[in-house]
């Protein structure tokens, strides 16, 4: 009588023990692009476990003596994942649970460039999305200005500004997102080139009225230590030089510039036309010599 009790209280304890021994569970949507979701089956007993799982019925190679527990199955293959069979070292068990995994198809993210070669005197230029499904966008133009949202964004890219002709790559990274989550990122470099200029007007009026009463002038991107300004009467005379172009660049400073005067005599020139010559480098060092005149008037 004893050893039938013993007996029944085995068989009674292996089943209570044998009803929880595998249960899975997990899974979810997956980005096609996203790597692996996890597929996990718990278990109780005594380790190591033996399993065999089925994905929509088609079992998958063993997994022999595992030691980790909950056992984790990354995976990216859609179906229903069901546990076939479990064994501890002990014995048989039985499983329960299920999971599904779902696979998403991800935007793939593409967008064009109305112009992906800018100039300092004009920095600015439209990114058109071409992302099929796109519901969020998400811009980082690489100029460490705030993200722009827009689905076409315009951007203006800083220039350089000290006149050296730096080179600007910038790199446009665009992050997509659709309607169920899933997320691609693509990128494009663009360029800024810089360009020299050099502006000397035609004319001024050294009257002292406060308005025009100095040459000055506007630049570039040019190679200041290159510099070379002279004017000449039309006779030929030298009136007025300088190597130094600070000397007539265009500011708030009234004092700066050429006040119509003999560059030795210091007494004022008659109104007239005047011949300036002018030398200088650009930024990449390509030598100009130009020739202009000036009128001045009284």
């Amino acid at each position: 009588m004893e050893k039938i009790f013993n007996i029944l209280f085995l068989l009674l304890a292996m089943n209570i023990y044998a009803q929880d021994m595998a249960f899975i569970y997990g899974g979810g949507d997956l980005c096609d692009n996203a790597g692996t979701i996890d597929v996990e089956i718990s278990l109780n007993g005594t380790a190591p476990w033996n399993l065999v799982y089925a994905i929509d019925g088609v079992n998958q190679p063993t997994i022999n003596n595992t030691f980790t527990n909950p056992c984790i199955i990354p995976t990216n293959i859609a179906g229903v994942y069901t546990v076939v069979s479990v064994s501890d070292a002990i014995g048989v068990g039985i499983t329960s649970g299920s999971a599904t995994v779902n696979i998403l198809q991800a935007p793939i993210a593409q967008f064009n460039v109305l112009s992906d070669t800018m100039s300092a005197l004009y920095s600015t230029t439209q990114f058109i999305d071409q992302t099929n499904g796109a519901f969020s966008w998400n811009w980082n133009f690489g100029d460490n200005t705030p993200i722009d949202n827009t689905q076409n964004p315009e951007h203006t890219f800083p220039t350089d500004s000290n006149g050296i002709g730096i080179l600007d790559i910038y790199q446009v990274i665009l992050i997509v997102v659709d309607k169920n989550g899933c997320s691609d990122t693509t990128f494009k470099q663009v360029l800024v080139t810089d360009e020299y200029y050099i502006y000397i007007p035609n004319s001024f009026t050294p009257d002292l009225d406060g308005i025009n009463d100095r040459l000055c002038l506007s630049y570039h991107a040019i190679r200041e230590n290159t510099f070379d300004f002279r004017i000449y009467d039309f006779n030929g005379e030298e009136v007025f030089h300088t190597k130094d172009i600070n000397n007539l660049e265009c500011s708030s400073d009234k004092t700066i510039g050429w006040d119509g005067t003999h560059n030795i005599s210091g007494k004022e020139l008659p109104i007239g036309n005047y011949v300036y010559e002018v030398y200088f480098q650009d930024f990449e060092g390509w030598k100009h010599h130009d020739f202009g005149y000036i009128h001045l008037i009284r």
